[in-house]
């Protein structure tokens, strides 16, 4: 085992330094604090905003994580709130926004 953290306070710090992508299902105020240090440093927060808590917008959650970027399609970005679409939709939603985020 490799051991990168004390406690749980130094746990979330390094998790919210190590990612280039952060997608977030529900959370607490946890999830919105390690958004808020990822997106600070550049990280693509991809918010499931359809299962509530932090992902859509609770516990201080980065605002402009849940905000359409201008590279993403509208069709894509709608799927991550729309609670009628099918899971499967939701995550094809997902991969083809890391796609438009980091073209080939």
């Amino acid at each position: 085992d490799v051991v990168a953290a004390a406690d749980a306070a130094a746990k979330k710090v390094v998790f919210a330094n190590v990612g280039d992508i952060y997608i977030t299902i529900e959370g607490g105020p946890g999830v919105a604090e390690e958004s808020r240090i990822a997106q600070r440093r550049g990280a693509l927060i991809i918010p499931m905003i359809r299962t509530g808590g932090a992902s859509s917008g609770m516990f201080n959650f980065p605002v402009a994580a849940l905000t359409k970027p201008s590279w993403a399609s509208e069709s894509v970005w709608n799927l991550l709130s729309d609670t009628k679409a099918s899971p499967e939709a939701s995550a094809i939603a997902v991969r083809m926004l890391i796609a438009q985020a980091f073209p080939h």
